[in-house]
């Protein structure tokens, strides 16, 4: 061990601003700040966040990596432009493994986790009412992550998000529309009565429903994206 320890290169600075620079994209990829198929070069996201080229390629690679962005075959690396049949299996797998999530975090849950995701959901509904679509998208990533940390399985909600950031830029679409329904505060509404209730089944039901609702808006989305 001592030997193959001795062989190690010293960690770099910018391996740590390569991680900050990752999660500022993938903060901004899931508040739907980009565009479907948008290009994202070197130069502009370090130029934007202020660092060098290095931890820039090291951020966007990893994304690439993780299934988040994708590289074309010129080396340029885009924003996943998606198609019926993505936001299909990207349904399915999200009804699985998010019901997954909340089936095991329910046991895990205390009174003050509960109060925290009402209080997330209320902020939500806030920002519906004021139409502030920018807060309202990040609570509800904090409301149904808030959740799904709690199944203390950190390669299955790693997973969730890597799904959910495949869908990212399509909030840029389906926003206004997708708030003129109170569908989604109604389908949140029975996620907190049933994790109050303890009832897992009930759990997992309402969080497949409030996917397929949001499922719905994207395939609208796609499909009204020009050819």
């Amino acid at each position: 061990m001592a030997g193959a320890l001795a062989t190690f290169s010293p960690v770099v600075k910018t391996e740590t601003l390569g991680v900050r620079v990752r999660e500022q994209l993938r903060h901004a990829i899931m508040a739907g700040l980009f565009k479907p198929g948008e290009k994202l070069t070197l130069r502009a996201v370090a130029a934007s966040l202020g660092v060098s080229l290095t931890p820039a390629r090291e951020a966007l690679f990893n994304l690439v990596a993780e299934g988040i962005l994708e590289l074309g075959g010129n080396g340029s690396i885009y924003i996943p432009k998606l198609d019926g049949e993505a936001i299909t299996e990207l349904t399915k797998i999200r009804m699985s493994l998010e019901s997954l999530a909340a089936r095991e975090a329910l046991p895990n849950l205390t009174r003050k986790d509960v109060a925290e995701i009402k209080s997330l959901n209320e902020r939500l509904v806030k920002a519906d009412r004021d139409s502030n679509f920018k807060l309202l998208i990040e609570m509800n990533w904090a409301f149904h992550f808030k959740i799904y940390h709690a199944s203390n399985m950190p390669f299955l909600v790693k997973t969730i998000e890597s799904c959910w950031l495949r869908t990212g830029s399509y909030l840029n679409i389906i926003y206004p529309k997708f708030a003129e329904t109170d569908r989604g505060v109604m389908n949140h509404a029975a996620i907190i009565h049933n994790i109050e209730k303890g009832d897992a089944d009930a759990l997992a039901q309402a969080i497949s429903r409030d996917i397929e609702f949001a499922s719905q808006a994207f395939h609208a989305a796609v499909a009204q994206e020009p050819a």
